[in-house]
Parts: structure tokens; C-alpha cells; sequence
């Protein structure tokens, strides 16, 4: 190697130490939140959505078992008339973060098959947006002896932090750490999920995957506003 390219190998290697000292120096000044961290919902399902009557639905054992003791958790069941299911949680996380995680982590574990997602932007009933992840889903079930067929569903979710909202995991993460050193803002994440079964072939004048999902969007534009504190404003980046 001649003398030139040995200069210019140690000049990137003295570069790149300066940026690493740069950022650590950066780590040890930002002060740690002195606030205490700020939710952005209310932890109180609504009863009555639309034609929808709910029940409260208690969290399971192994949530309670592995989940921390300071995640707090609303959910409920919905029904109508028609016979259309919709399943509505709130999942609240406390001192630790573990308690908020990617859908993605726990679908299969349950026996989904993720199809794809798209982002579904709601305009809600008190006039703001909101933008939530659709992830189509499958599973193979039995309905009778002998009798397997697929059941599709469609899930609902998104992040509310301290007056921002996200579909984004990534986003929810840069947003943990940037407001954290920019605004010494310590966010206190809820998860919010919305899903329904497609019921056509299961049921009489069952809905397809399309009306599903515009029957999500409605039930979400009229239920959000309860539960969202309105200094959210709806949307991240």
C-alpha cells in the first residue's frame, strides 16, 4: 500500500473514532426525562359504538404472566345485530418497554399467516386523521368433521403516544429516542388493535374482506375519539 492510501485509511479510521466520541459524548449530556412519562389515551373502551354493544374481556393468564406487572390492558368484544364480531384492545405499557412489541412477533404464535399489510388512512368522528396498519390474515380451521376451510381476518393497529400517533413500529422507536433528547419527553406507548373475522362463508350475507375492512374503518372513526386524548393530533411521520 503506498504512503498516500495508508494516509487516507487512517484519515477515515480517525474520522470515524471522532464521530463515535461524538455520539457517545452526546449520550452522557442529554439529560434523562425528568418528566414523567405521558399516555396518550384513556384506558376506557367505550360500550356503545354504532350498533355495536361490547363486554369486557379480561386479559389471559399467560398475558398477565409474562407481560410487566405496570402494563395495563382494556379490551372488549363487540356484537351487533347481524352477527358481525369486532375485538377492540388497548395495550398500555408502563416503566418497561417489553410490554409494546410488532403484532408480527405474536400473529403467528396464534396461528395467523400474515397475507400483507397496507396503511388505512380514517378520518375520525371528532375531524381528526388517523392512519392505522391493516394486516390481512389467514388460518386454517375446522368447522366441522372433516371440514377445513380458511378464515381471513383483518387487524387493526396502531401507536398513540404523548400527542402523536403511528402504524409504524420504526416510527414509534425514532420517536421514543428523538422526543426523548429533543424535548425530554418520555412517552408512555399504548398499542391499539381493531380486528374482525371475514365472515362471508361462515355466514348468512356474510361480509367479504372489503366490507370488513370499511366496517373496521367505522367502528374506529366513532370509537378512537373516546379513548384518544384530543391534544393527539393524529399523525407521525
Amino acid at each position: 500500500m503506498s504512503v498516500e492510501a495508508r494516509r487516507g485509511a487512517l484519515g477515515r479510521v480517525v474520522v470515524l473514532l471522532a464521530l463515535a466520541g461524538g455520539v457517545a459524548a452526546l449520550c452522557l449530556l442529554v439529560p434523562t426525562p425528568n418528566t414523567p412519562p405521558k399516555a396518550g389515551v384513556v384506558m376506557d373502551l367505550p360500550v356503545k359504538v354504532g350498533e355495536f354493544t361490547g363486554k369486557e374481556i379480561a386479559a389471559t393468564m399467560g398475558e398477565l404472566a409474562i407481560l410487566p406487572k405496570d402494563t395495563q390492558i382494556a379490551r372488549r368484544e363487540y356484537s351487533d345485530s347481524s352477527g358481525d364480531r369486532i375485538m377492540a384492545s388497548i395495550v398500555l405499557s408502563g416503566g418497561e418497554k417489553r410490554s409494546i412489541h410488532r403484532p408480527e412477533v405474536c400473529l403467528p404464535a396464534q396461528g395467523w399467516t400474515m397475507r400483507g399489510g397496507k396503511v388505512e388512512k380514517i378520518n375520525l368522528a371528532d375531524g381528526r386523521d388517523l392512519e392505522v396498519m391493516d394486516l390481512s390474515l389467514v388460518r386454517d380451521v375446522e368447522v366441522a368433521k372433516g371440514d377445513r376451510r380458511k378464515l381471513y381476518a383483518n387487524y387493526f393497529y396502531w401507536f398513540v403516544g404523548s400527542e402523536v400517533t403511528t402504524p409504524h413500529h420504526w416510527s414509534r422507536v425514532f420517536l421514543t429516542s428523538f422526543d426523548r433528547i429533543t424535548k425530554n419527553l418520555n412517552h408512555r406507548w399504548a398499542y391499539v388493535i381493531v380486528m374482525s373475522v371475514v365472515t362471508e362463508g361462515f355466514l348468512p350475507l356474510g361480509k367479504n374482506e372489503t366490507q370488513t375492512v370499511e366496517m373496521l374503518k367505522q367502528f374506529t372513526a366513532e370509537a378512537a375519539p373516546s379513548f384518544m386524548r384530543a391534544s393527539t393530533p393524529g399523525l407521525a411521520p
